[in-house]
């Protein structure tokens, strides 16, 4: 049986991966690390884990100055490892439960590519974390209605889904317990959550 993840069943989405090389500095969801530092400093916390951080700048430039873990794909850890030798880099594994304890999670526009993000969402579920910060773009910010896109797939071909506001909403809240949700940039269409563990 299909899984529609909360979007409307008449939604296409891709069936496969298509890998996705992030050599950004800060162009996108910039606004996504500048919330979790916000939650660093406001709590007086100490420790940041970004899943799928992709070139890692944002993480070693807005929080560097906290205990982070950045978490991504096997080719992509050793770049990571010359670029910042003294940031801890390891490898991102679904499949397998993480023994990560940190006070926050970062996932930053990373579940929109998974063609199962079940498994990304019972990865969180397996850290042990106070705050995540998970970002995605909104369709309807996107599209227009009728446009290629708004019914699936993605414009973007390395997307396999893109929720709207509502739909992300009541997809993130059937794992964890949502106490924000904000579009925070409405030029690059992202759409942000703030969670609690449930």
């Amino acid at each position: 049986m299909k899984k529609n993840y909360c979007i409307d069943d008449l939604y296409k989405a891709r069936t496969q991966y298509h890998h996705f090389e992030d050599v950004f500095d800060d162009e996108w969801q910039l606004e996504v690390y500048l919330h979790a530092l916000g939650l660093m400093k406001k709590y007086n916390y100490n420790s940041v884990a970004d899943i799928g951080c992709g070139s890692g700048y944002k993480l070693a430039t807005y929080l560097g100055e906290y205990e982070t873990i950045g978490l991504e794909l096997p080719e992509n850890i050793e770049r990571l490892r010359k670029k910042y030798p003294d940031k801890i880099w390891e490898v991102s594994n679904f499949s397998v439960k993480s023994n990560i304890n940190t006070d926050v999670v970062i996932c930053s526009d990373v579940i929109e590519h998974l063609v199962d993000p079940d498994e990304l969402l019972d990865y969180i579920k397996s850290m042990s974390y106070k705050y995540l910060v998970l970002s995605t773009p909104d369709r309807e910010l996107v599209y227009e209605p009728g446009q290629q896109g708004w019914d699936g797939p993605p414009r973007n071909l390395a997307h396999v889904r893109e929720w709207n506001y509502g739909e992300f909403g009541d997809y993130i809240s059937r794992h964890f317990n949502i106490v924000d949700q904000r579009v925070t940039n409405l030029e690059q269409a992202t759409q942000l959550v703030i969670c609690t563990p449930k």
